[in-house]
């Protein structure tokens, strides 16, 4: 597999980033074409939109969810077009995760990018950076129109995701390489440690997410990123052991000082995952999926009996143990070196979800 580095400009005002997707444009948009697959239509389409910028998705880590909404799933057959006013459908709403730590990665990968400052906006459930801070020859600048934010920077990518998104790693600042290389994976390796995937995991603001088109070396070290962020978790959960007093007033952004999925949590509302449970966001959307599925199952069950149904987005009670209702996927394991279902590296009993093995282990096949 080869790796085009593409250099360019990220770009925030008028965006919504978050802890593993960023606007970009190439200087050259003719480096574009590198990237082939199933996919690549899709992407032209959104490049040509988004007027030369398409939205990055950050290769080996996942965020926290800042606005997940799970697709609906088809109409059953015997209750399409028996809707009446009597019902209400749920609404598939844009949940997410504990924020703190959410806002926190985003605000770190907008550092490390070299955003001074940033406002948000809101209206209704879509948030957007309104305007942004830049230091340029030692002054602050705000920039507050679309595209105008160059913040230059260079991304190695290979491929394009189902959504149309390139699968990058994300640089910060220039690099004496040509614009449009073609990296070897080895070349890759040796700067891998300067990306923000990797700076984003070293700090345990996101989790890795693996797939199969990621080459074992490179793997490798995000592993070792998330080990590092793992291990800060551990020396700060000790000292507060020792220093109750000072818990109280500590703020700890990392995701392994708080994620007890692997010791067991018991989960039996929504709620606790989009509030203050965080847990691996693959799951996360999982739950977020199952938890629709339920509410549209008695829609559907009300329309059947004809009878009245009102979605209620604060009934958030939620069964652990519907998780895998909507698959259960192979994964690959790398410690084990072999194919397993989903449901063998997780516990699901009674209202417990566990894991048995770390997320960093798991490779997923598509």
């Amino acid at each position: 597999m080869k790796y085009t580095l593409i250099k360019g400009s990220f770009h925030v005002v008028g965006f919504s980033p978050d802890g593993d997707s960023m606007m970009f444009r190439a200087r050259n948009a003719a480096h574009w074409e590198a990237l082939g697959g199933d996919n690549k239509d899709l992407f032209d389409t959104k490049l040509q939109a988004g007027e030369g910028a398409v939205q990055l998705r950050l290769q080996g880590i996942d965020a926290l969810e800042t606005h997940y909404s799970p697709e609906s799933p088809p109409t059953p057959a015997d209750v399409k077009g028996k809707e009446t006013a009597l019902q209400t459908k749920p609404s598939p709403g844009g949940y997410h995760q504990p924020p703190a730590i959410a806002q926190a990665a985003t605000a770190k990968f907008m550092e490390l990018l070299g955003v001074g400052k940033a406002e948000w906006r809101s209206w209704g459930k879509n948030t957007w950076i309104d305007k942004a801070c830049f230091i340029r020859d030692g002054q602050e600048v705000w920039v507050k129109d679309k595209l105008q934010d160059v913040i230059p920077g260079y991304i190695v990518t290979s491929e394009v995701e189902k959504n149309g998104r390139p699968i990058a790693w994300v640089f910060p600042g220039d690099t004496d390489t040509p614009d449009g290389t073609d990296l070897s994976k080895a070349q890759l390796a040796e700067r891998l440690k300067q990306s923000v995937n990797y700076q984003l995991l070293k700090e345990g603001l996101v989790y890795p997410y693996f797939f199969m088109t990621l080459a074992g070396r490179l793997r490798d070290i995000l592993i070792s990123g998330t080990k590092l962020a793992q291990t800060s978790a551990r020396r700060k959960q000790a000292y507060l052991a020792k220093n109750p007093q000072k818990a109280a007033t500590t703020v700890m952004h990392n995701l392994w000082f708080h994620d007890q999925t692997s010791a067991g949590v018991q989960i039996t509302d929504l709620q606790q995952l989009t509030d203050s449970l965080p847990i691996y966001p693959y799951l996360f959307r999982k739950a977020a999926k199952a938890w629709y599925r339920q509410q549209l199952q008695q829609y559907w069950d009300a329309i059947r009996a004809g009878k009245p149904y009102t979605f209620d987005n604060k009934n958030t009670r939620f069964a652990v143990n519907k998780l895998l209702e909507d698959g259960n996927p192979y994964l690959f394991v790398v410690s084990d070196q072999d194919f397993v279902k989903l449901s063998e590296v997780l516990e699901l009993n009674g209202e417990q979800l566990t894991l048995r093995s770390s997320p960093m282990d798991w490779v997923f096949l598509s």
